[in-house]
């Protein structure tokens, strides 16, 4: 393994750290700055206008590369930059997402306004594709430039619409551009989710029929329990097909450190330093475009040089010695669910805390974040991802909120002991409550095996080897379930 020396300013650096966002989710259709943009190699496929569906676990980047592609400049920039085939003929309008005020697409109220006026949900998309194909071609509207009267005039004109449709198609062609609309945060089109699924559908069926226009194409950024976990949303013809050639939003943990190495690189005040010192002892070049260094790619494709990067701002080993384990290794560990996901959300925020503890409590540790800091770190990442959890899944947190005080891993006697038939009536009661979709298996085999399944099915429990059930960190700390030997839960 090849050895590098990177001595950084400690100081510098954590300060550079604690400016990590806040929020890192990514909460605007405004498109991010060019410092802010890392693209993992396993991402570019998603951004490619004939992948119709993207998959991605919260915090992902649906919403952040929705952001990217509906923006003309940072479009082009990334496909110069990163070699991307996107063509400078794309045309992408946002079919639905964030920003409900822009009025390039109908907010859930007002989605929820025109189903009571007769509108179908087929009505309301194919008024959204209808709108901005006539706009991107400079041709008049037959309706008032507003998202409800397109949605009224297709409603009373379905063959007049289609035909619109078709010339808007023909003309897209023979300009040799394609207009490609976007779909993301489509949770939000309804308040419950048996609403959510008759207007999602609908949105998929008229994407599945835009495959055989020439010039038209729609792109769905889509949660993984639309995707894997609601059959009844992909039940109409040919569905199959869009999900032939998905694409996923996976992260790798060399593509989270290369984000907070992106941070660091274009850190106005430890960015210079920084670049200087890791090109000097990783014999990589900083190719500046515009006013941004994006990230050598030689630095994430190996372990080297990254983990001594990553050893150089956090320390080797989270502790005084190796027995804890090495900070390279322990910080993806305990960031990850049960099927090894990652969110650059969560390191994002572990970062962050971890900075703002070492500068509080141990201002002049030798590194830029101490490994105390970095266990809380942790734990601020796990009560956020706690949070998300409980607000997708409301049936979940009733059934980890009873393991409180425990030590995984548990056995099934265990867990039938802490799972009492009102602790599961509380955990439906809870789905039914906000309207989410309850737990799929046992909603049809009410036992507590398919409970079990529908946890490590949602990767928030797992399997051991003697068949005992184990959680990761991310979600075990916030709920103060112990581990021999783990992150401690807050107290």
């Amino acid at each position: 393994m090849a050895q590098f020396e990177f001595n950084f300013d400690a100081i510098a650096l954590r300060e550079a750290l604690i400016k990590l966002p806040d929020t890192p989710a990514w909460e605007k259709l405004d498109p991010p700055a060019p410092s802010e943009i890392y693209i993992p190699p396993m991402h570019s496929k998603a951004l490619l206008p004939e992948v119709s569906v993207v998959e991605g676990m919260r915090g992902a980047g649906k919403s952040f590369w929705t952001a990217v592609l509906a923006d003309d400049k940072t479009r082009a920039l990334i496909a110069k930059v990163w070699n991307i085939e996107i063509s400078s003929q794309l045309i992408v309008k946002v079919g639905f997402g964030l920003n409900f005020d822009n009025q390039q697409f109908p907010s859930h109220k007002l989605i929820d306004s025109l189903l009571h006026k007769d509108c179908t949900p087929d009505d309301i998309w194919r008024s959204v594709l209808l709108r901005h194909a006539l706009k991107a071609l400079a041709e008049p509207l037959p309706f008032d430039d507003k998202v409800n009267a397109a949605a009224l005039w297709v409603n009373r004109n379905h063959d007049r619409a289609d035909q619109y449709l078709a010339e808007c198609d023909r003309k897209l062609a023979e300009r040799k551009q394609v207009l490609l609309l976007v779909f993301d945060s489509l949770d939000r089109l309804a308040d419950d989710w048996g609403r959510i699924r008759q207007i999602l559908s609908a949105a998929l069926k008229i994407g599945l029929e835009c495959r055989t226009r020439q010039a038209i194409r729609f792109k769905f950024f889509l949660r993984p329990e639309m995707v894997e976990q609601d059959d009844t949303i992909w039940r109409f013809t040919d569905s199959s097909k869009l999900l032939h050639n998905k694409s996923e939003l996976l992260w790798r943990p060399n593509d989270l450190f290369g984000l907070i190495l992106l941070h660091l690189a274009n850190s106005q005040s430890a960015g210079l330093a920084f670049r200087q010192i890791i090109e000097r002892q990783a014999h990589v070049r900083w190719q500046p475009i515009t006013d941004m260094y994006p990230l050598p790619r030689g630095l994430t494709v190996e372990e080297e040089p990254l983990r001594s990067v990553v050893e150089a701002i956090a320390g080797p080993w989270v502790g005084t010695t190796v027995k804890r384990g090495f900070t390279f290794k322990w910080i993806p560990t305990h960031l990850s669910d049960a099927k090894g996901r990652l969110s650059p959300r969560s390191i994002l925020l572990a970062f962050k805390r971890a900075a703002e503890w070492t500068a509080e409590r141990h201002p002049n540790h030798k590194f830029a974040l101490h490994y105390e800091g970095i266990q809380q770190g942790v734990v601020e990442a796990s009560k956020i991802r706690i949070g998300e959890i409980k607000e997708d899944y409301p049936w979940v947190g009733p059934l980890l909120q009873a393991l409180t005080g425990a030590t995984v891993p548990l056995t099934v006697e265990e867990l039938n002991e802490r799972w009492t038939k009102n602790c599961i009536e509380s955990s439906l009661s809870a789905a039914r409550k906000e309207q989410r979709l309850p737990p799929r298996r046992y909603s049809s085999d009410p036992n507590l095996q398919a409970l079990v399944d529908d946890l490590v099915e949602l990767a928030v429990l797992y399997r051991t080897e003697d068949k005992r059930f184990n959680m990761p960190d991310i979600f075990r700390v916030g709920f103060g379930i112990r581990r021999k030997g783990g992150v401690r839960p807050p107290r």
